[in-house]
């Protein structure tokens, strides 16, 4: 079969200039630990395990410093835990990473280490979930179908070997163009995990929070969108 690929490639210049732009907030998210649990619930990150486990799980990731580092967002007693928009993105890519229903510990890490790098990808992909900042990129097969991506992408550079995960980072934003060109040049002897649309991963979170209830009566009846 033969191809034609369309589309512009995202320079280390053009991945610059966008960076350098004045950025636009994000949306101000206050959700606490219950709606949390219930969005990523309702992205379908819980899977087929029970409420409780997957609640027992989200908290373990938080003692190991997943979204947060201890104190962002909380503090010790009864002051409940509050994630904002970029807490939610760092747990919906934790939970879209698991193995066998576990994070090993070399992703953990790496969300860790690579936490400043990430965050602006985050927003990037909110902001490109707005407003276009790349052409799509389209994949045509000679005289029959073809198929469009657009968004952002960001590329954790996670490699597997043998089941076990043996590299992560550092992070890279990609446009839809180089996303495809990922996708199909990729030779690695490892297994990759393939760049993920951020775009679309932040336009569900916000659209989920719009709506997520309030869970519990007597904590805060938070659906702080702004």
């Amino acid at each position: 079969m033969n191809y034609l690929a369309y589309g512009m490639p995202m320079t280390k210049r053009g991945l610059k200039h966008s960076a350098s732009k004045k950025e636009e907030p994000v949306p101000k998210l206050a959700l606490s630990h219950g709606q949390a649990i219930w969005l990523m619930d309702q992205l379908g990150l819980r899977h087929d395990v029970s409420e409780s486990t997957f609640n027992h799980y989200v908290k373990s990731l938080r003692r190991l410093g997943v979204p947060f580092d201890q104190g962002k967002g909380q503090s010790e007693g009864r002051h409940p835990v509050t994630y904002d928009f970029e807490d939610l993105m760092e747990l919906t890519i934790a939970l879209l990473l698991r193995v066998y229903g576990t994070l090993p510990d070399t992703i953990v890490t790496g969300l860790r280490q690579f936490r400043v790098e990430l965050r602006p990808i985050y927003r990037q992909g909110y902001l490109d979930s707005l407003n276009r900042i790349y052409p799509p990129a389209r994949l045509s097969e000679r005289g029959g179908d073809s198929i469009t991506a657009s968004g952002v992408f960001l590329d954790l550079n996670i490699r597997y070997s043998v089941r076990q995960t043996v590299e992560f980072g550092p992070p890279k934003l990609l446009s839809p163009f180089e996303a495809l060109r990922s996708y199909a040049l990729s030779e690695c002897p490892a297994t990759s995990y393939l760049p993920l649309n951020i775009s679309a991963v932040a336009r569900m979170i916000v659209a989920g929070a719009r709506s997520v209830p309030s869970v519990r009566p007597g904590r805060r009846r938070s659906n702080t969108v702004a």
